[in-house]
């Protein structure tokens, strides 16, 4: 399994500590793992499936460390698509529909503001054309603040930072990710269910995307993958980075570890 195959890098004393303590300010990389290279050259945030916690991909983290020794990895803990961290999202969104006296543009229209340090959404500057879309935008500002915090601490950027999610994790990467026009995005599984509306024009961005999903998951149908996110690679003409692994269901498997890897070595 991979499980067993890759649990033996422990092994090879690939270095793992807890983010935790480092960045206690930081409500979203609490019980959050951590390995590799001191002084990367490159972050890889990976966010599990819902009801995952960071354990469950440390195989997968682990081996794409052992193609990318320089890389740092950092497996997120807190599902920043909660209950409690949509109810909040609710709340703080509220106001801002009531003091609003004109309609707002959204991200689909004109982009993120890429000069914003932290990147985040601010809801008083722009819509994504559904409430639900505002919250999972809002959640998102949480994960673009811890991963803001470890950019400074590693002395990177966003040039720097490729984020990777399974399942509903893939969710968190992929609107992240072009929040802050990361280097590259890994979707495994997911998003099960594309918000296009929270995507920014393909021509206003420099995020690479890798798909690596199964033709049988239930979850993630791999043809409204490759509809929603071939265009940020060129679209057809362009270098594609899409591995549809037959009779796959919804699960990670030893090509996610093989393709994902390569993909961060890009």
């Amino acid at each position: 399994s991979l499980s067993s195959h890759l649990q033996s890098d422990d092994d090879d004393r690939i270095k793992v500590v807890s983010v935790a303590q480092q960045y206690a300010e930081s409500p979203m990389l609490k019980g959050s793992l951590r390995f590799g290279s001191s002084k990367p050259k490159s972050i890889v945030a990976l966010f599990p499936g819902v009801g995952g916690s960071a354990n469950n991909v440390a195989g997968l983290g682990k081996g794409w460390l052992k193609q990318n020794p320089d890389t740092q990895v950092i497996i997120f803990e807190v599902d920043a698509f909660s209950g409690y961290r949509a109810l909040s999202a609710v709340w703080n969104l509220l106001p801002t529909y009531y003091t609003s006296s004109t309609p707002l543009p959204s991200p689909a229209v004109d982009g993120y503001d890429y000069n914003n340090t932290p990147k985040v959404f601010d809801a008083t500057k722009s819509r994504s054309n559904s409430f639900f879309g505002d919250i999972l935008l809002t959640c998102c500002n949480d994960v673009s603040l811890a991963l803001q915090e470890v950019l400074v601490e590693t002395g990177l950027t966003d040039d720097n930072l490729i984020l990777a999610g399974f399942s509903q994790g893939a969710s968190i990467a992929a609107y992240t990710g072009f929040m802050r026009n990361a280097a590259g995005i890994i979707l495994m599984g997911g998003p099960g269910a594309p918000q296009r509306q929270l995507l920014p024009p393909p021509t206003t961005t420099t995020t690479q995307v890798c798909i690596i999903s199964g033709d049988s998951d239930p979850f993630a149908p791999h043809e409204a993958l490759i509809t929603t996110f071939r265009p940020y690679n060129g679209g057809e003409g362009g270098k594609q980075y899409v591995r549809i692994i037959p009779d796959l269901s919804h699960q990670i498997v030893n090509e996610h570890v093989e393709l994902g890897g390569a993909f961060i070595s890009t």
